[in-house]
């Protein structure tokens, strides 16, 4: 009845970072009725930016799309575009579209960092690694891509360098949730249960409904023997994020050690009603069920 810890990543595309080769004010919009087709493709790129930061990406994918068939080598067109990709779990396209855009910039520091985002979602870890390096060359000081390496890096089981890379995000960021977030999750895999403690409540302390912080401090907090302590974060989780199939799975596990098997077994089936597919939960219910059936207690 393990629990494993939520990573955090931030939302890595950040327009403010973003070059903008055209030079010109990104609040300017294409009038109203233009015909994209016939527009200025700097006109259209600028509303689609516009869009895009409405959260209308399916009208913002297609004007983007309009500019690059122009043969424009637009680098931002090409970013945006690509973080579209990402956004819709197309990874592959987003290395694509990424890789034009750093053959427009070689030295564009978000260009790598998108890049090798993207390449983690394929699980090419170590592609991935090798752009967020060439990243920090250009930018030592980009907390986002200190982050994101220290994940790459955490995912190929290189724990101590992930921990170092974390420490650097929020040495430059200290008010970094995520960074701080994942910083416990890897001392927490290390069994630095008390130290991995300190950064979840530095995390909550900076983003209070910070849902996946509290199932992490929870699930270290179990493993220091303080069940207690943990379901009181597993039930904050539970009221920022209701449909939320880890925290009702490990507060599950932690009424099972506490001698509550009824008030698990809601928890359980709740994590399964949100996720029918959750193989943990599963295990836990049948293997609960069958002790109390064998009178064996739990």
């Amino acid at each position: 009845m393990a629990d494993v810890g939520e990573m955090r990543l931030p939302c890595f595309f950040d327009a403010d970072r973003v070059h903008h080769s055209c030079g010109s004010s990104m609040s300017e919009q294409t009038p109203a009725g233009m015909n994209p087709a016939a527009a200025d493709p700097l006109q259209v790129l600028l509303q689609a930016v516009a869009l895009h930061q409405q959260g209308r990406l399916l009208e913002a994918e297609q004007l983007y799309e309009t500019v690059l068939e122009t043969g424009e080598h637009h680098f931002d067109c090409l970013c945006r575009l690509g973080t579209i990709r990402v956004q819709q779990g197309r990874f592959e396209d987003a290395v694509r579209l990424f890789r034009r855009a750093i053959e427009v910039d070689r030295n564009s520091a978000e260009a790598h960092h998108q890049l090798a985002f993207a390449l983690t979602g394929l699980q090419r870890l170590e592609e991935a690694v090798r752009h967020y390096e060439r990243a920090l060359l250009m930018a030592p000081d980009f907390p986002e891509v200190h982050n994101n390496l220290g994940h790459a890096l955490q995912m190929l089981g290189r724990v101590e360098e992930a921990i170092a890379r974390y420490e650097m995000a929020v040495s430059i960021r200290p008010d970094y949730p995520e960074a701080r977030n994942n910083l416990g999750n890897a001392l927490h895999l290390l069994e630095r249960h008390e130290e991995a403690i300190i950064q979840y409540e530095t995390a909550l302390a900076i983003r209070p409904a910070y849902a996946e912080a509290h199932w992490n401090i929870g699930n270290a907090l179990r493993a220091l023997h303080r069940s207690e302590e943990a379901i009181a974060h597993y039930q904050r989780a539970l009221a920022i994020r209701p449909n939320y199939p880890e925290a009702h799975n490990s507060l599950g596990n932690a009424l099972v050690e506490l001698g509550r098997p009824e008030e698990a077994i809601s928890h359980y089936k709740l994590a399964l009603a949100i996720s029918p597919d959750y193989t943990d939960a599963r295990i836990n219910l049948d293997y609960l069920l069958r002790s109390m059936a064998e009178g064996g207690g739990c």
